[in-house]
């Protein structure tokens, strides 16, 4: 995943949170600390798919707990394995 793929997911997801970019780091627990819950997880897996044009299995929802373990669940499941 590039830089700016990064940053687009970063403000997804600090926009689905309602948190300031800044409080999103690489190993940020999305749950614990920034108070995400399954229907927000929801949201980004939909903004996800929408952003870059991939299907992610609903399993992969439970993966989503940090900006690192979201990134892996796209590379995984992109067509080309790396964005």
């Amino acid at each position: 995943m590039d830089t700016i793929q990064k940053e687009k997911l970063i403000q997804m997801i600090a926009e689905v949170l309602e948190v300031e970019i800044e409080d999103i780091k690489d190993d940020t627990d999305l749950v614990e600390e920034l108070d995400a819950d399954s229907m927000m997880a929801l949201e980004i897996l939909a903004g996800i798919e929408k952003e870059f044009q991939i299907k992610i299995p609903e399993e992969e929802l439970q993966k989503f707990t940090s900006l690192n373990n979201i990134i892996s669940v796209i590379e995984e499941n992109s067509k080309e394995g790396v964005l």
